[in-house]
């Protein structure tokens, strides 16, 4: 269970899998998703070093959870043609998104038993991470949790797997590593948009007053909920995107968007046609503030 091979076993995996055998119109989505897993993967790493700071086999976990994190979404892609969410239950029964398709990704091609050869005791690990990573959640960590960070550098890992006595320890793990790929994950769809490599639409269109409301309160439902009850639009598309500062959970990523100044240069970048779009912004920004001077510690916000 090495980085070298685990960026291999992906690598070759999405070459072999889908740039070599699906040489379309889809291709640049497939590699766009690629260069997103590997920068997952190093800012996760980056994240690590500032505050869990794991022993090595603990942080090749995390290694193999932030790289696969979106595995299921080249073969979302494949099938569905788009990487809405809102389209796998249709070819997928019982899956609610791409985290859902990416855990079967994995056990059915495959693919574990070449990250991590010598045992099986981290399967259902690796899986839940990837399940849960895409499902919104704004209380994932808390002081409890983080008190077992020392134990990740001092347990062995076949220890804390094989113990019939560790379930709280093994949950707290899932809950950091998960709270690791989110957060990473959401700061690099704000670089993206700030690039020009997806630029969201701006439409000159209300948002509903009570999608308005929930953003405000910090409960927005997710993508697909909006979508099923008639009340999204590309605008309602900023705020789901704002409302990532509320689901963010760890200090030095929310940190690294205000060094970046990032939220106004998404903003910029995507420009304002929409009722309330400028302020949810400027909210997101306040919010971003009240949330890294909320936490105690400079590693987890204050719930």
């Amino acid at each position: 269970m090495e980085e070298s091979n685990t960026k291999r076993v992906f690598e070759d995996y999405v070459k072999d899998d889908y740039l070599s055998t699906n040489p379309d119109e889809k291709t640049p989505r497939y590699e766009d998703k690629l260069t997103h897993s590997l920068f997952v993967m190093d800012e996760a790493l980056n994240v690590d070093a500032i505050f869990t700071k794991y022993s090595l086999n603990y942080r090749n976990l995390l290694v193999i959870e932030s790289l696969f994190h979106d595995i299921g979404r080249f073969e979302q892609m494949r099938v569905t043609g788009t990487f809405a969410d809102i389209e796998i239950p249709k070819f997928y029964p019982g899956m609610k998104d791409h985290g859902d398709l990416g855990a079967k990704v994995l056990k059915d091609d495959g693919l574990l038993p070449k990250l991590i050869p010598e045992v099986r005791l981290y399967d259902e690990e690796v899986q839940r991470v990837i399940r849960d990573h895409s499902k919104i959640s704004t209380n994932r960590l808390n002081r409890d949790v983080l008190n077992y960070i020392r134990i990740f550098s001092t347990y062995d890992l076949q220890e804390l797997f094989m113990s019939d006595k560790t379930e709280k320890e093994r949950s707290a793990l899932n809950a950091i590593n998960t709270a690791i790929v989110q957060d990473v994950d959401r700061l690099d769809i704000f670089r993206k948009i700030v690039k020009g490599i997806w630029v969201p639409l701006t439409v000159d269109k209300n948002i509903d007053p009570e999608v308005w409301q929930m953003f405000k309160e910090g409960r927005l439902p997710s993508i697909e909920e909006l979508k099923k009850s008639g009340k999204w639009n590309a605008n309602v598309g900023h705020l789901v995107r704002m409302s990532f500062i509320n689901q963010m959970n760890l200090v030095p990523v929310l940190i690294r968007i205000r060094e970046e100044n990032l939220i106004d240069k998404v903003y910029e970048q995507t420009g304002s046609n929409g009722t309330y779009v400028q302020e949810a912004y400027q909210i997101a920004k306040e919010k971003l503030d009240e949330k890294i001077a909320s936490s105690d510690d400079g590693i987890i916000i204050n719930k």
